[in-house]
């Protein structure tokens, strides 16, 4: 459980913790159950959850990435075909440069 994680949940609380960890968590939820007014979801009606704009963007963005392809398959074919044939030819200079324009971006 998320109370657990990398070690310090209250099984690893120490010798002289008598805290029994699934019996607090479920009095926890039923407390915050109770609190909400609602035993299914523990979420109160009137809790909301707002994006802003630049979140909104970022989940707009994220998803037209997801939808694209990751790469153009018909360049790829193409090279590999070449390579195949022992005619892709490597320009090392090209490469340098495209790396030192990156590094000084």
């Amino acid at each position: 459980m998320a109370n657990e994680i990398n070690g310090f949940g209250p099984r690893n609380l120490g010798p002289n913790s008598s805290v029994d960890s699934s019996r607090g968590r479920a009095e926890a939820k039923g407390e915050s159950q109770q609190a909400a007014g609602s035993a299914t979801t523990g979420i109160k009606e009137d809790d909301a959850v707002t994006l802003s704009s630049g979140a909104a963007q970022l989940r707009e963005l994220g998803q037209s990435l997801a939808d694209s392809a990751p790469f153009d398959q018909a360049k790829v074919d193409r090279i590999k075909d070449l390579i195949g044939q022992g005619e892709y030819q490597i320009d090392s200079g090209r490469i340098a440069e495209r790396l030192r324009q990156f590094e000084t971006l």
